[in-house]
């Protein structure tokens, strides 16, 4: 007998309504809708709405351990269920940061305790220890962030970070932020009288994106060393990765695109100040639409939300620059896309490629990212035509206010599960009633035993 079977839901990818059904966790049934008897534990009658694989979210900012006031793996999980999203990968900016194995397994600990959804770990690779990658895979890590400052490091450092990280099967993951360039662009714009916003936006620009895009495909081609390149934000970054990919088609290396630039602008950060302050900073119009056109191209080869979240009081500093600059953005993750899907913006199999398929491959999250019989049963119910205006704060997440606050979005989840559990349930779906599925009924989550790996 199936533990739920859902009756009559659109899938993104196929014409018609489908039936899925879950047993032990897995998919165990899809096929057209029928109206064939089956047993099952517990029904929805989805009544054409939009079945979804759960997001995976390849950059989330869960604050744990260390940074409980921030966020914890408890409320970023909730966070995450609640905005379509059942695995994340959790970056190593913790206390103690995760740059050891030791630290991961801490880390793990506190994942398996808390979180309601898949929480992978990302191990940080220091350039002043490349040894310390070693282990990081058995501890639990899926990838490595480049934890410091690897620009204004030599190359000899360079080829040890990409060997190590090749050694433990690990994709190393950089951000385009060269401090010395930073520091140099931020010095450049006080010269010129700018406004502390516009000092910010000017710190880490397109030159300094392009030039480091530049210096990573070359050594991961001729390594054969996987490498992702995070954070992309501008145009001249889009043009760079498209070059490098065809001066170097064997190169490992992948891009991500998150939220922020996708959905926001410079204008943003000007009007709102410290809510839309992220590093590196906001961009044009034209780099919002040149993001999407790689995105559309393969140029960019996935999405992820950055969730960065931060207490109110550290983000109203009297002070912008002395603001702590990050965005919590997992709780309108999906619905921001559903949204741009219903302006025709976006395709319906351009989410489940970037936003499910693409990031469980580059992490190789085995039965993550796809609806298919075997497949873990990660699944988002969603009404494609309910609107809703995003609140100040999130309902789960302890980040500040949002910069999307007041926008009217198209497309929320009605519920989430997780490898078979139902960790968000947003009204009751016609056949689901609260009690029934395991929720108290002013509750949008499920306290659910935590995850094991």
């Amino acid at each position: 007998m199936l533990d739920w079977l859902i009756e009559g839901a659109r899938l993104a990818d196929r014409d018609g309504l489908w039936d899925v059904g879950v047993a032990g966790g897995r998919i165990a049934l899809v096929r057209p809708s029928c109206g064939r008897e089956t047993a099952a534990g517990r029904r929805v009658f989805a009544a054409g709405r939009l079945l979804l694989p759960g997001l995976v979210d390849a950059h989330v900012h869960t604050r744990d351990p260390g940074y409980p006031w921030k966020e914890d793996f408890g409320t970023a999980s909730r966070a995450a269920a609640a905005g379509g999203v059942t695995t994340i990968l959790a970056m190593p900016n913790t206390n103690p940061p995760m740059t050891g194995a030791a630290a991961i397994q801490m880390a793990r600990r506190e994942a398996e305790k808390k979180s309601v959804v898949s929480s992978f770990l990302v191990g940080g690779a220091c350039a002043s220890r490349p040894q310390a990658i070693r282990g990081m895979k058995a501890a639990g890590a899926v990838a490595l962030d480049v934890y410091d400052d690897l620009f204004g490091a030599g190359t000899e450092t360079w080829l040890s970070m990409f060997l190590e990280a090749k050694k433990e099967g690990l994709p190393l993951c950089f951000y385009l932020m060269d401090g010395a360039m930073e520091r140099f662009c931020r010095e450049r714009q006080r010269a010129r009288g700018k406004a502390p916003w516009e000092v910010i936006a000017g710190a880490t620009d397109a030159e300094t994106e392009a030039a480091s895009i530049a210096r990573i495909f070359p050594l991961a081609a001729y390594l054969q060393a996987p490498a992702v390149i995070r954070m992309v934000s501008t145009k001249k970054a889009v043009e760079m990765i498209r070059c490098m990919k065809r001066l170097y088609p064997d190169a490992p290396v992948c891009a991500e695109a998150c939220l922020s630039y996708l959905f926001l602008t410079r204008e943003d950060f000007r009007r709102q100040g410290a809510a839309a302050h992220v590093h590196p900073p906001l961009r044009g119009e034209e780099d919002v639409r040149a993001l999407w056109e790689g995105l559309f191209d393969g140029t960019l080869d996935y999405i992820a939300s950055d969730h960065a979240p931060h207490a109110q009081e550290e983000k109203e500093r009297p002070k912008l620059e002395d603001c702590a600059s990050g965005i919590a953005g997992l709780e309108v993750m999906l619905p921001l896309l559903l949204d741009a899907a219903k302006r025709g913006e976006f395709g319906l199999s351009d989410l489940i490629r970037l936003c499910c398929e693409a990031p469980a491959r580059i992490y190789g999250l085995s039965g993550k990212g796809a609806i298919g019989e075997g497949m873990d049963a990660d699944l988002v119910l969603a009404d494609w035509n309910g609107e809703r205006t995003v609140p100040a704060r999130g309902r789960f997440t302890r980040g500040a206010a949002t910069p999307y606050a007041g926008r009217r979005l198209t497309g929320w989840p009605v519920f989430t599960m997780c490898r078979g559990r139902l960790v968000f349930g947003d009204g009751t779906p016609d056949g689901v009633e609260a009690a029934e599925a395991g929720l108290p009924p002013e509750s949008g989550g499920k306290e659910e035993e935590g995850w094991k790996s």
